[in-house]
């Protein structure tokens, strides 16, 4: 059994680049922009413009940097998908599992919107984190239905297609949340900022409501199926304490990497977390007292996990596991540091805006669309292999542009030469890397599949992000960039690893 698109791509047509703009208008496609804008639009109004509104209104760095932990939400929100997936919402329900749970999302994010609208972080500081975690988890909510929609609407040959227009509808709602936001809020205030935002919001919501529910139906394993018990009769209580003991070691280490100046909250809250709930599903497996929930637990979310064992097998799923765990990590601990080494080059703001926030996302939304086209044509391992092969080039570009002598900056032409292979390459490797991730999905279990996917790149990926600044301060942007580029080469091997075997399956034919 293979395990993603790329061996049935030689048995279907491969339209050219233009042809395949078409496919943007196919039902399950074109809903993807409307639907991805929605889910980008909450994320900065309750973390990067959030915090320019903190900072404006006088709160201190420390507590600013506290608020960064509203970001848990969209890290672990593998932690709420089985509810998703399987919990038909009351009232909300009528309109699906999927559409049910997306509307209820984004009347959330809606409300909390407003309500940080109508909040003043400078007279109540609490009531704006309160209402931002709110928000975020509403947000996170929405984003888990949104991808099961998505990959449950689509046709599998247009995953592709699928992943470039949420991308395009998700890099337009950041700028609507990042540059329009701050713009509105210079001239008409921050409640207008937010009110607009949360106006803005209502699209998708309309977009839910006039979508249709996907065919694809919600199997619910109930307690005592013969598909349970012979779950539970896998499980091991050792794995758990393992786990447990995994995860403090883990945190141990990471904490140990930390100064004395570094905040350790959010590495804390994370590791207290993941121990509480490894704790807690030891102690449900454990106790006879507790077998009807014990059976729910695994229906909702150890099945989910052995299905994914059971279509691939442990060798297979290891290596792909892990390339979703390595994957985004050189982009994500690039992206992190691009700003201040823009203006650390002696680069301007105007010049960062015109190249990195106007010109530079345009070229995203390209490589977005460029790699639904590839996706489609050449298969998922060759369009991942493109995109972490030019985010590396890029991120060597940019180390030769830290060499450039600063007088006062490198010159433009070098700023928008790394900026247009960095975005160009994010859009491929990004839409590539969404699409590969749906096509391993199983459409029984896909919002906490994909939640657990998410989990898995997004954590690991910002706790090294986080260590930038040190790296910079101790090696400087040369060889921070060149440590950034080799942080690749994981991901690179396990591409071609992949690739070969799904070429060897190919060849000798169907199990």
């Amino acid at each position: 059994m293979t395990s993603s698109l790329d061996l049935q791509a030689g048995s279907e047509s491969r339209p050219g680049f233009l042809a395949s703009l078409r496919d943007y208008w196919r039902p399950g496609v074109r809903e993807m922009l409307f639907l991805g804008f929605a889910s980008g639009l909450p994320f900065p109004m309750v973390l990067t413009t959030l915090s320019a509104r903190l900072r404006l209104a006088g709160i201190d760095r420390t507590t600013i940097g506290l608020f960064s932990l509203v970001g848990l939400a969209y890290s672990l929100k593998f932690v709420w998908s089985p509810i998703v997936d399987r919990w038909r919402l009351p009232g909300f329900g009528a309109l699906g599992q999927r559409r049910g749970w997306m509307l209820l999302a984004q009347v959330g994010v809606v409300a909390g919107l407003v309500a940080l609208a109508l909040a003043d972080p400078a007279a109540n500081a609490e009531r704006v984190a309160l209402l931002a975690a709110l928000t975020a988890f509403c947000s996170a909510t929405q984003d888990i239905s949104i991808d099961a929609y998505r990959i449950e609407a689509s046709d599998p040959s247009l995953q592709g297609s699928a992943s470039a227009s949420y991308q395009i509808g998700y890099q337009v709602a950041l700028i609507c949340s990042g540059a329009l936001a701050l713009l509105t809020a210079s001239h008409g205030g921050w409640p207008t900022a937010y009110f607009l935002i949360a106006a803005l919001m209502l699209l998708g919501i309309a977009t839910t409501l006039r979508i249709h529910e996907p065919a694809t139906t919600i199997v619910c394993e109930l307690p005592g199926s013969a598909l349970v018990e012979a779950a539970a009769a896998r499980l091991r209580p050792a794995a758990l304490l393992g786990a447990v003991l995994v995860t403090v070691l883990a945190w141990w280490g990471l904490r140990g990497l930390l100064s004395a100046k570094d905040s350790t909250l959010a590495l804390d809250a994370t590791a207290a977390a993941l121990v509480c709930f490894e704790l807690a599903l030891f102690a449900v497996l454990q106790l006879r007292a507790l077998r009807r929930p014990r059976e729910r637990l695994i229906a909702s979310v150890l099945l989910p996990v052995l299905d994914l064992v059971d279509r691939y097998g442990w060798r297979l799923v290891v290596p792909m596991l892990l390339l979703i765990i390595t994957y985004r990590l050189n982009y994500m601990t690039m992206g992190v540091a691009a700003n201040t080494f823009y203006l650390d080059m002696g680069y301007t703001l105007d010049q960062v805006a015109a190249v990195s926030k106007a010109y530079g996302v345009l070229l995203t939304l390209f490589g977005a669309v460029y790699a639904g086209w590839l996706v489609r044509r050449l298969g998922f391992m060759r369009s991942l292999l493109l995109g972490l092969v030019l985010l590396s080039a890029a991120n060597l570009l940019y180390g030769h542009v830290a060499t450039l002598p600063k007088a006062p900056s490198p010159g433009i032409s070098w700023l928008a030469a790394a900026i247009s292979l960095d975005n160009i390459a994010n859009g491929i490797a990004g839409t590539a890397f969404i699409a590969y991730m749906s096509s391993l999905t199983s459409k029984r279990y896909t919002a906490t599949q994909y939640a657990l996917f998410g989990t898995l790149w997004s954590l690991p990926a910002k706790s090294l992000a986080s260590q930038w600044g040190r790296i910079v301060d101790a090696w400087g942007y040369p060889s921070f960039f060149a440590y950034t580029a080799a942080m690749g080469l994981p991901a690179l091997v396990l591409v071609l690893w992949l690739w070969r075997r799904e070429r060897g399956l190919a060849q000798s034919g169907p199990a």
